[in-house]
């Protein structure tokens, strides 16, 4: 089976980009946010690192990255865990948790594009992306009364380019998918556990409220998590699927 995953992000600069060095590859990282925005309108923030970079490279994009500044990115959608450590404000425990992080690693250097631009201008090539996978959770629905509105799970992708900072350690890659509207319905309907999928589509950013239970006290810890989802526009169902003619099967007496 082919592998697939690409992303497309055209947006300015959002954030000021953090620069990190690498003792085992000699080399730098640069890692910024991106806002973008999508053909519906809305304005999301997936985070870019760029591997690789050389001492001198790092100082460029440094000095090019200013906050505001539009470029062009082409990467690949990466995810992992990340543990974090919170102190309970009543007994003073530290708890830990973990959080999925989904972010874009560029395949090679930003574009860094003069001017400035509408989101109407860009709007219908500023987030694109397109992943084949395999389904790895249960595929959960969410109803609204008149119909599932939105539908939710995890895709297992294996990478198809390996970034020599990562590797032998992350050959695949785990991000969340949430579908919405008659491609939720679809989605609930067709897949399953094991189904592999082609979908194109577009990332989304937004902020999740959580929480943590004290395991020395049970006091409830809020927090705030930053999480990147694929939202599909269009799937197609290849294999372990159900398809029109077994979804006829099962419904008959």
């Amino acid at each position: 089976m082919a592998r697939e995953n690409t992303i497309m992000l055209v947006g300015e600069v959002s954030k000021a980009p953090t620069v990190f060095y690498n003792e085992v590859h000699q080399n730098f990282r640069m890692a910024f946010a991106v806002k973008t925005v999508r053909r519906n309108g809305r304005i999301d923030y997936p985070r870019v690192n760029v591997y690789g970079l050389t001492e001198q490279e790092a100082k460029e994009y440094f000095g090019k990255l200013k906050v505001g500044v539009f470029l062009m990115v082409r990467g690949m959608i990466t995810t992992k865990l990340v543990p974090r450590k919170f102190k309970c404000e009543k007994c003073g425990v530290i708890s830990e948790a973990e959080s999925l992080i989904t972010e874009v690693i560029s395949y090679g250097k930003p574009v860094c594009l003069e001017g400035k631009y509408e989101a109407a201008q860009i709007a219908e090539f500023a987030n694109n992306l397109s992943v084949i996978g395999t389904v790895c959770t249960d595929v959960i629905g969410r109803d609204s009364g008149s119909g599932v509105s939105l539908t939710q799970y995890q895709l297992a992708i294996n990478r198809k380019y390996r970034v020599a900072e990562h590797e032998g350690v992350i050959k695949s890659d785990y991000p969340w998918i949430k579908s919405f509207g008659n491609q939720a319905e679809e989605d609930l309907k067709r897949l399953r556990k094991s189904s592999k999928v082609y979908i194109s589509g577009a990332l989304q950013t937004r902020e999740m409220s959580k929480f943590l239970i004290c395991e020395h006290c049970s006091s409830r810890m809020d927090y705030t998590e930053s999480v990147a989802e694929i939202v599909p526009q269009d799937v197609e169902y290849l294999v372990n699927c159900v398809f029109e003619e077994q979804a006829g099967k099962d419904g008959e007496a």
